[in-house]
């Protein structure tokens, strides 16, 4: 089986995998299912479309043959003969491609030429040799040539293409081929950062220098003075040109700054001229041939390996944010709407709760509230719930069982209290707990009431209103309520403990004691019939 089968498989079978999650498996709104479901075909058809158009690239003609390679680096500027032969085009090393870019107007080319075989430069090393430069103002224009070319791949592609500055000058030290040895990864894009840089190398330089000569990583006086001269004349002449005073969005990345020794010198440089000014000294002339290439500094370490991504990748990552972001609002919105119903169901819930049991006119307005509660996650349940409440994040059933067991406890209590209230006044005189002689009309229906239903309990709680003395009153409502009891135990054959007898006075209104008709109805006695087994 090819590659091209195997990967055209791979991407069928995970669409199906894909597409029986979302709509087996996983609880979701309908709507968001279509939308992953599509979002999820377009993105497999896309990478298959790249696949091919991948495959399609290899049969083309690479650029100069570069095999495959874990980082592609840049090399410009003076002298790279000394590292890859004039014939050649590239060299490998450490499992690096090291491409040879001629000038400045060859640097676009080639990274065009990378791009359109899906290719990306990981970095350029940018060698610099001061010795061939008599003036530093033909120096200064040649850094500004590269600064540019740089900086524009980095706006047409917006990839980051980062600099390692190599400085190919004569060190003094035959055994030295590169300084540091080991590059420590430190971004610079403004002048002052390259000032930190250098402070940290000259510490470094100090430490080497104060070693015993005969350790390998001593470094000699010349040596070091002429580093840290470098040093100077890098940042008077060669960093002003490359970094800003401020980064903006397109200026350079530089990475490092590697000293390479050339073996030679030119007495006749701009730089040798700095060198004397600062020190009063002349460099003695000093020239030693080096056979074959010499090898590349360690520094690929130092780029961020950077992978390529396609335009119609970037585009289909754009889109898959905002389908994200979307979900995330949709989400976010839905997650406040269902958090504001459960607030609302559970405040029903409580309000029925705290009510007491004795004002019934108010647990029976929570009961009416529940139930209009009850038939709306009913109909969410059976047509659906709305779309702001989707998503997802809503389960009906999860909040019908707390009301229905509400509503079903107010039902079961009201089939086991049977309540019947008497006007006192039809009864009993103002202030008097003596039945009046037409009171047995009243309470003969009470009596009936009471023989068919021999197995309940009969409750008779006496209640008046708030004028008077409320211990007085509390006293007249329980003689009243012994009144009726006796009067029911003489005319049944009921005992007389099956009656139970309260006076509650004015504690237990069910109408405002402010006007002559609320008085009225709180002046009551009130039989209810219960279970045996119902306590109250």
């Amino acid at each position: 089986m090819s590659k091209r089968i195997y990967y055209t498989l791979l991407l069928v079978w995970i669409v199906c995998l894909s597409l029986y999650f979302i709509w087996q498996i996983w609880d979701i709104y309908w709507v968001i299912k279509i939308c992953l479901s599509i979002l999820i075909v377009l993105a497999c058809g896309f990478l298959w479309y790249q696949n091919q158009f991948w495959f399609r690239k290899q049969s083309a003609a690479s650029l100069y043959n570069i095999p495959k390679s874990q980082r592609i680096i840049l090399v410009a500027g003076d002298d790279i003969s000394d590292w890859i032969e004039s014939s050649e085009r590239w060299r490998l090393l450490r499992d690096s491609m090291w491409i040879r870019v001629e000038d400045c107007a060859q640097l676009i080319s080639i990274y065009q030429n990378l791009d359109e075989q899906n290719k990306i430069a990981n970095g350029i090393f940018l060698i610099l040799n001061p010795d061939k430069y008599p003036h530093v103002a033909a120096l200064e224009q040649r850094i500004s040539q590269w600064r540019q070319e740089i900086e524009t791949i980095q706006a047409s592609y917006k990839r980051r293409l980062p600099l390692t500055l190599g400085i190919h000058t004569d060190l003094l030290n035959e055994n030295l081929d590169y300084w540091p040895e080991n590059n420590s990864n430190h971004l610079c894009r403004e002048r002052t950062d390259v000032q930190e840089y250098f402070s940290c190398l000259q510490k470094q330089l100090d430490s080497r220098a104060a070693l015993n000569a005969r350790q390998p990583e001593h470094l000699d006086y010349t040596t070091t003075s002429t580093l840290y001269l470098n040093q100077q004349w890098l940042s008077k002449y060669v960093i002003k040109n490359l970094l800003p005073e401020k980064s903006y969005r397109y200026s350079l990345y530089m990475m490092s700054c590697v000293w390479l020794n050339s073996f030679n010198t030119n007495q006749q440089a701009g730089w040798r001229k700095f060198e004397i000014e600062k020190t009063g000294f002349v460099s003695p002339t000093h020239v030693f041939t080096v056979n074959g290439l010499k090898n590349f500094p360690v520094i690929e370490n130092s780029f961020v390996r950077q992978h390529y991504l396609s335009k119609g990748a970037k585009y289909l990552c754009y889109a898959i944010d905002c389908f994200l972001m979307f979900i995330l609002i949709g989400t976010e919105y839905s997650f406040v709407q269902n958090k504001k119903w459960l607030q609302e169901v559970i405040a029903a819930h409580q309000q029925y709760i705290a009510i007491p049991q004795h004002l019934e006119n108010e647990r029976i307005d929570s009961i009416k509230n529940l139930k209009i509660i009850q038939q709306t996650l009913q109909d969410y349940k059976t047509f659906g719930e709305p779309r702001r409440m989707g998503f997802g994040l809503y389960h009906a059933t999860e909040l019908l069982p707390v009301i229905n067991k509400d509503i079903n406890s107010f039902q079961i209590e009201k089939q086991k209290k049977q309540i019947i209230r008497l006007d006192t006044t039809a009864l009993f005189d103002v202030g008097q707990s003596q039945l009046k002689a037409d009171a047995k009309l009243v309470l003969q229906g009470v009596l009936t009431w009471v023989q068919a239903n021999p197995n309940k309990r009969v409750l008779i709680d006496g209640h008046t209103d708030n004028t008077g003395n409320a211990a007085s009153n509390k006293t007249l409502s329980f003689h009243r309520a012994e009144a009726v009891r006796d009067w029911l135990v003489s005319a049944s054959t009921f005992p007389e403990d099956h009656f139970t007898v309260q006076g509650y006075g004015d504690s237990k209104p069910i109408a405002t004691n402010d006007d002559p008709q609320g008085r009225s109805k709180n002046r009551r006695v009130e039989i209810t019939l219960v279970d045996m087994n119902h306590t109250d």
